[in-house]
């Protein structure tokens, strides 16, 4: 069997070692963008966002989630937790229904860093 004769084409491995070069320095920048920008801080997500409500420091050092749950009395009935996106961040909600007509809401806002802030007049009397 004869092989064909391997033609040497010099253009073609100049322009192969070009885009080698260019990708190496695309690399190279975006490492070095990455190594000045430093530690990135990840965003709350959505189940961080009820948990940060809820592990929040309220009244004689109990949380927010221990508190509500001693002020639940036998008559309401507790409609959970529930969070809902909202201008890059969550609101966060904790609701129990008092009488068929009257629910008790409590809600915070909690920011894409992690901050939470009652949203609620309910939520700002709680741990006050």
């Amino acid at each position: 069997m004869s092989h064909a004769p391997h033609t040497h084409r010099p253009q073609a491995d100049q322009a192969l070692q070009q885009t080698r070069s260019f990708w190496q320095g695309i690399a190279a920048s975006l490492l070095l963008c990455a190594v000045q920008a430093g530690p990135v801080q990840a965003a709350v997500d959505y189940p961080d966002a009820e948990r940060v409500v809820k592990n929040q420091s309220c009244k004689s050092g109990e949380t927010v989630d221990q508190f509500l749950d001693h002020k639940l009395k036998p008559s309401h009935r507790d409609l959970g937790w529930r969070v809902f996106a909202r201008d890059g961040g969550y609101d966060v909600e904790r609701a129990f229904l008092a009488s068929k007509s009257m629910e008790l809401r409590y809600r915070w806002r909690v920011s894409a860093g992690g901050g939470a802030q009652p949203a609620s007049d309910r939520a700002r009397s709680l741990c006050s």
